[in-house]
């Protein structure tokens, strides 16, 4: 056994290009992988920027490993435990601050951006998060075609928003298109400052949360639960907004298919690059590190 294995008390995994093959599937030997590691008490927590019905989607197919897992949504404002007596229990949100939230929605209206809303609440079967938009756009049609995610269309959802007709969000996605992306990043930033916690995902939207979420503050909820530190934690990513959780892993596993700027920032930090995801470079992470074979 390798010494990271008789260390690993947790693994935190992202979800689309990590765990998840280019056809959005899990694969059978990461699927094989996470079980084995489950059967031996580790901690297996998904770790993703989608909601949680779409963090489950994945391993519908699987319910006793589904079920097993913490599920981590939002890119960290929201944490659910394993399925218990039927439903999950809401361990931990946090939501981007009221008065933050109704200034951005003064930028977006400003603007005239394309935004999705993740409508979180408390329901009998346990947490529901839903997703709605303003209108349909193409970053809309690309979500939808990517992901098969439903999203609802409320042409008044501005004006709803601000009556708090629904509440303020974990996360809100600002869809500027892929030649805008880049400068209305830096303008929030700069607008925002520390204020929201904004980070790019795929080249047409952003990503907006409260200031102090990310993957890894979702995780270091799970260790305190736990009882173990982050030093315990493997973390396997692709992406930037996946970059706190894996530098502040004990042991952080970059995926070979992520982007150049990604892998290199990993190198930089000493992180290990599994082979890439259709090369099974998660199950590999997995089996090499966490289950030292």
């Amino acid at each position: 056994m390798t010494p990271e294995a008789r260390r690993i008390r947790c693994i935190a995994f992202d979800q689309d290009d990590t765990a998840l093959m280019p056809d959005g599937k899990p694969s059978p030997e990461g699927l094989e992988a996470i079980e084995a590691a489950l059967d031996l008490g580790i901690v297996v927590a998904s770790v993703s920027g989608r909601n949680i019905d779409r963090s489950c989607e994945p391993f519908r197919h699987v319910p006793n490993l589904l079920d097993r897992l913490y599920l981590i949504a939002n890119n960290g404002s929201i944490v659910v435990g394993p399925t218990q007596e039927t439903r999950r229990t809401l361990l931990f949100e946090q939501r981007i601050p009221r008065a933050t939230f109704l200034e951005l929605l003064d930028y977006i209206e400003t603007h005239t951006f394309n935004f999705v809303y993740s409508w979180l609440r408390m329901t009998p079967e346990g947490p529901k998060d839903s997703v709605v938009s303003d209108r349909l756009g193409p970053s809309i049609e690309a979500i939808t075609l990517q992901n098969g995610a439903s999203i609802s269309i409320e042409p008044t959802l501005i004006a709803r928003l601000r009556e708090g007709v629904y509440p303020s969000p974990p996360k809100m996605l600002i869809l500027p298109g892929i030649d805008r992306r880049e400068a209305v990043l830096r303008d929030m930033r700069e607008r925002f400052g520390d204020r929201l916690y904004l980070v790019k995902t795929s080249p047409d939207r952003i990503e907006v949360m409260h200031p102090e979420v990310n993957k890894k503050a979702g995780i270091e909820h799970i260790a305190r639960l736990h009882g173990f530190t982050l030093d315990q934690v493997m973390a396997v990513g692709d992406g930037e907004n996946d970059l706190p959780m894996l530098f502040g892993a004990g042991f952080g596993v970059v995926m070979g298919n992520a982007p150049e700027s990604v892998r290199r920032k990993g190198a930089l930090r000493g992180l290990t690059i599994a082979p890439p995801h259709h090369e099974n470079g998660f199950a590999w992470a997995i089996r090499t590190f966490a289950l030292g074979r």
